[in-house]
Parts: C-alpha cells; structure tokens; sequence
C-alpha cells in the first residue's frame, strides 16, 4: 500500500484474458479507481434508481411517499410482469416512487430470488441501487474483463429491461440495465 496525495492506494495485480498483466490502483478517495478498462468504451451510465426492500410495504410506501412527497409512477413501463405468474422468480408487489427526476422502487422483501433464479446475487433481500446504460453488452465484457461477477438476469422483472445484478466489494447489490430489449440479446 502507498499513500497518492494523501490517500491510501492499494495495488492489485490481475491478468486480462487476453494477455498482459495489469495493475489496479484502487484509491481511498471515492471514485478515483484508475484502469485501462474505463476507457476502452464509451459506454454511458446515469443513476436510475434506489430499491429497498420490506415486509411492510403500505408502511414503507407511506412513510417516503408522505415526507418527501414523492409520487406514484403509474405509466406502462413499470408493470412488474413477475407478480403477474406465478413460475417467476419474484412474485412481491413493488410500489414505484419518484420525486420528479430519480426513481424508487420499494418492494416486498425476497430472500429466496436468488435461490429461485440460480444466481448468486439477491437483488431483493435487502435492496440495490441501479445504473441504467447504453451497453448492457459491453458492460458485461468489462465486469468480465475486470474479473468482476455478476448475475445475468436477462428480462425477468420490468418488460425491456435486460437487467444484470453485481456486489461491490462490501457486499452492496448494483443493478445494471438497459431498457428496450424485448427479444433478448
């Protein structure tokens, strides 16, 4: 470990699969993690949402919706299809929230989705916070590439949303998704 302006930096070797070893610099300072990987795309990713999950949901609904004055989010695209069958991994009631520009969905607590979906990552046991992109694609070459897993959910929740769920390095849920995909990949 070194100290770069004052900040504790650990250096991690990996290897790319296809050839050369790098070295990671992961920095103390929040968002300051130096790699080849940021800028071999262009991807684009913008904060989307921030889901909780409950085993009250009218209570948490209430709660959020009555001191922040947050609206409902009734429009076509944020039907929860899963609810709707009964063979879905996640069958819980979420109530769609918003103040105006960033989304909250809270939803009915799932320990058992991951389990369901024969994945690793649980989205719905405690909750998660969502970056949508552009390139869902080569989002996933770069967790790839980076030696990061995840868990390809596909479209499973919201219609033509490929969505794919990964855990920082304390253990917080991160969804990635990119709407309009209604045929798959």
């Amino acid at each position: 470990m070194t100290f770069e302006s004052g900040a504790p930096t650990l250096h991690l070797p990996f290897s790319r699969p296809d050839g050369p070893s790098a070295l990671l610099r992961l920095h103390a300072n929040a968002g300051a993690m130096d790699n080849e990987f940021a800028k071999e795309t262009e991807m684009k990713f913008k904060f989307h949402h921030m889901n909780l999950c409950t085993d009250n949901l009218p209570r948490l609904t209430k709660f959020y919706s009555q001191l922040f004055s947050l609206g409902a989010i009734t429009d076509e695209e944020h039907t929860v299809i899963s609810r709707d069958r009964a063979d879905r991994a996640y069958t819980g009631a979420v109530d769609f929230l918003t103040d105006g520009d960033i989304e909250f969905h809270w939803a009915e607590r799932d320990l058992d989705t991951g389990f369901k979906m024969n994945a690793s990552v649980n989205p719905m046991g405690h909750g998660h916070f969502c970056f949508r992109t552009d390139d869902i694609k080569g989002f996933m070459k770069r967790c790839d590439e980076m030696g990061i897993r995840y868990s390809d959910y596909g479209c499973w929740a919201i219609p033509g949303w490929y969505q794919v769920f990964l855990q920082d390095p304390d253990g917080h849920v991160i969804e990635v998704h990119q709407p309009g995909i209604f045929n798959g990949l």
